[in-house]
């Protein structure tokens, strides 16, 4: 049974996007959206300890980790656009920078190896947190543009990093702490 709790973790975080999404379209109470936050947050955290300590922690567990770490966060972002459309409509450059050097690692992991990224650097892991203190910040408690601004500037940092380890490995990187740990080889 505890073989399966890495899997359900992801699986958890993958059903919270939804639930978030349906909480901005039915009008909940903001402070909703924190233990929505909190507890994919930790799923994400806690799947890949699990994963570890268990023994399963394969490159297609890691590989379901992140594309559901995409599926949960653009439906955060369905979410935050119902809830904080001023912000997001002020800001949609920075959130389409974003989103295209996400989409950017994505597309060189996919050209050079024809897989779908896991690099779970730990500037990624800064980022996640990042992500989680923003989201924060504007779902529960309505925070403006300084927000999107500081969010952009770790993405684009992390994102710049991980499409670097792409081109300095000659096989899918998985679980690289940083570009740091490459080029001490």
């Amino acid at each position: 049974m505890k073989r399966h709790l890495p899997f359900a973790l992801t699986t958890l975080r993958l059903l919270l996007g939804p639930v978030a999404l349906t909480c901005a379209l039915t009008d909940v109470p903001r402070w909703v959206y924190l233990p929505i936050l909190v507890t994919g947050t930790l799923s994400d955290i806690y799947d890949g300890i699990l994963a570890r300590r268990f023994g399963v922690a394969t490159p297609a567990l890691r590989r379901y980790d992140s594309v559901t770490d995409v599926i949960y966060y653009l439906f955060i972002l369905a979410a935050a656009f119902l809830l904080c459309k001023t912000v997001i409509t002020q800001n949609w450059l920075l959130i389409a920078l974003i989103l295209l050097s996400e989409a950017g690692s994505i597309l060189v992991c996919y050209a050079r190896f024809g897989k779908y990224p896991a690099t779970h650097s730990y500037l990624a892991k800064f980022y996640g947190l990042c992500l989680l203190a923003a989201l924060i910040a504007l779902l529960v408690f309505n925070a403006g543009n300084w927000v999107v601004i500081a969010l952009t500037i770790v993405a684009l940092t992390t994102n710049l990093e991980i499409i670097a380890i792409h081109f300095l490995m000659n096989t899918p990187p998985v679980d690289v702490r940083s570009i740091f740990a490459l080029l001490k080889r």
